[in-house]
């Protein structure tokens, strides 16, 4: 009983207002006159506020029950009458002012749609100048007459006349999309308020175009002998064209990073963290990093990443420091605590002279790392291996050379003829011995040069050198073996700069590429060396017609003990040899600066080219000059 008793003295209380309201409504004209009654519905009991706003727009919440909501104009234009209420029952006792104010409201915003060439009071003097030439489009609304064009630029740049309007519609100049931006705040400004924010709109021109407008509206309805809602447009037709090619072309590379495998996190110059792909959280294990956000957003970032870091801060800190630098970091490896691996690059970005960021790549390298601790494991292994084996081919041809040379002095002490008289068998046995023991010393020999060479510990002793005299002497001393084989020895040379190298090691090289050339080349055939300068110093080559070396088999030239499989073609012996004087020879080579080169054709002969600077390049370690 009490309740009913409650609304029944609400109701006795809110009917003579609501009548009162009801009456005002329906005698209101203009917009400013139906935006004067807002403040009496928000007085009746049970309405807790009232209001034009935007349909569709966020409203405070609530029960539907509490909010009343009415529609003002055709529903294109989007406009409610929205009361928030604190008691379903005065959504009944309001209903009948809330349909009268909506019905006055709709009224209103017919009448100022009409075009008013010769406004009541258009400026005057300085003021009207300014207004006309002002490069802004400039419109007034009088709420109870109608809309007038008073800058020039209404005809400069929409191409109409501002003298004689082209429509009494205001509505039909504005696009449809837009209309309801325009009567918002139309009706805001009605209530004597400066919408916070300018508007954009979209303007019909003469030619059936539309322009892009920036409106600023200022409120003068409160203002004696003004009255007006004026709309101040700036022409942005070009400028929001660019924005929008930009926001595409954004999208698109947003879209392109947001699909890379590695990691982006793109960092502003406010240190404000503005992009961060998916890969960069993924690998990093965490929510989207823009989140973080606030005008601090990479410290907070980077804050978030440190237990990623383990127990220490010396990773973090070189990160915060190389963005902190501006500067470009490449290949920044960093362990995390899980044992995973990531490798960063930092890309500074400037434009116009001045800092706009830094690009964070992020990927993870563990995988690689992985295999390349592996690889340097391993060969650190092999070097080890290679070592010993190096120590123990030198030690055993050191131990192999006392007995050989040995051997080697006795049989020429026996061969000498203060030590008795030999018969013709035993001078025989004594070469044998002799040239067998002379042979295993040439291999100690360059067993040990090759085991220096590979330890790095052999060093040349460089001095001016003149490279045809010390090919002639070569050739002279391998002359008889040449001729007892039948072979034809040419020797072509040219002056040139002296070239500094090591004389002993050089002959060395051009006495087993002419062995070699020798050995492989039948009766008949010819061995010949040139030298000669070139640009870059000198060039020697020694060319045979021999047997040649198979396709197949010519990338391992110059591995130990190599031979190729037709030295013994035909049913001949294998020619001696120790398979290492290639390997020696490009060894002394690259130690003097220079390259060794080889070209073959199986049964037409060989041709190997030494390319010598003039001047070796100073080497820190051995064969340093």
């Amino acid at each position: 009983m009490r309740g009913d008793t409650d609304h029944g003295s609400a109701a006795e209380l809110v009917a003579p207002a609501a009548t009162e309201l009801i009456d005002r409504a329906e005698r209101a004209t203009t917009m400013v006159e139906v935006q004067a009654l807002l403040p009496d519905v928000r007085q009746l009991p049970g309405v807790r506020g009232a209001g034009f706003t935007l349909a569709g727009r966020p409203g405070a919440g609530g029960r539907p029950e509490l909010t009343a909501s009415r529609p003002v104009g055709p529903l294109e234009w989007r406009q409610t009458l929205r009361a928030d209420l604190s008691d379903p029952e005065a959504h009944r006792l309001a209903r009948g002012a809330l349909d009268a104010i909506v019905d006055a409201a709709g009224r209103a915003l017919r009448l100022p749609c009409r075009a008013v060439p010769e406004h009541p009071g258009p400026p005057v003097g300085l003021h009207g100048v300014l207004s006309r030439n002002a490069r802004a489009l400039i419109v007034v609304i009088d709420p109870a007459h109608g809309w007038t064009p008073l800058s020039e630029s209404f005809g400069s740049l929409l191409g109409y006349d501002r003298e004689s309007p082209p429509t009494d519609n205001l509505l039909d100049l504005i696009h449809p999309e837009d209309r309801p931006d325009a009567i918002g705040t139309f009706i805001a400004a009605c209530a004597g308020e400066t919408p916070p924010s300018s508007v954009d709109l979209r303007i019909r021109t003469a030619a059936g175009n539309w322009r892009r407008f920036e409106f600023a509206v200022r409120s003068f309805v409160d203002v004696p002998d003004a009255g007006v809602v004026a709309y101040f447009g700036l022409d942005v037709t070009t400028q929001r064209a660019a924005e929008r090619a930009l926001r595409v072309e954004r999208g698109r590379l947003l879209s392109l990073v947001e699909t890379l495998r590695d990691g982006i996190l793109l960092i502003d110059e406010d240190q404000r963290v503005t992009v961060a792909n998916s890969a960069f959280r993924r690998i990093l294990g965490m929510a989207d990093p823009v989140q973080v956000g606030g005008e601090r957003g990479w410290p907070r970032l980077l804050a978030k990443l440190q237990p990623l870091f383990g127990a220490g801060v010396t990773d973090a800190v070189r990160l915060r420091d190389i963005v902190a630098a501006r500067r470009a970091v490449m290949g920044e490896e960093v362990e995390l605590a899980d044992g995973r691996v990531v490798e960063l690059d930092f890309v500074p970005l400037e434009s116009e002279g001045g800092h706009r960021g830094t690009l964070m790549h992020l990927r993870d390298v563990t995988s690689k790392v992985a295999v390349r601790r592996g690889l340097e494991e391993r060969n650190r292994g092999l070097a080890e291996a290679a070592a010993l084996n190096n120590q123990f081919v030198a030690t055993v041809a050191h131990e192999l050379r006392g007995p050989l040379s040995s051997v080697v002095a006795f049989g020429h002490l026996l061969g000498d003829a203060s030590s008795g008289l030999l018969n013709d068998e035993q001078r025989q046995y004594l070469d044998v011995i002799d040239r067998n023991a002379n042979r295993l010393l040439r291999l100690i020999e360059d067993l040990l040069l090759l085991s220096r060479l590979e330890a790095r510990t052999l060093h040349l002793r460089p001095a001016p050198v003149r490279l045809p005299d010390l090919v002639r002497t070569a050739v002279t001393e391998r002359l008889p073996a040449a001729e007892n084989a039948g072979l034809r020895l040419v020797v072509e040379t040219h002056d040139g700069p002296e070239l500094t190298c090591d004389e002993t090691r050089l002959h060395q090289v051009i006495d087993n590429l002419l062995n070699n050339a020798l050995k492989f080349t039948p009766a008949g055939g010819s061995v010949t060396v040139r030298a000669q300068p070139v640009s870059t110093g000198w060039q020697l080559s020694v060319g045979d017609t021999g047997v040649g070396i198979p396709a197949a088999e010519l990338a391992r030239v110059f591995s130990a003990f190599f031979r190729g499989s037709n030295t013994a073609a035909g049913g001949q012996p294998t020619p001696p040899g120790t398979g290492l004087g290639l390997v020696v020879s490009r060894a002394i080579v690259e130690l003097h600066g220079g390259t060794i080169q080889v070209a073959s054709t199986e049964g037409a002969g060989t041709t190997v080219t030494v390319t010598l600077p003039t001047r070796p390049a100073r080497r820190t370690h051995g064969g340093s000059s």
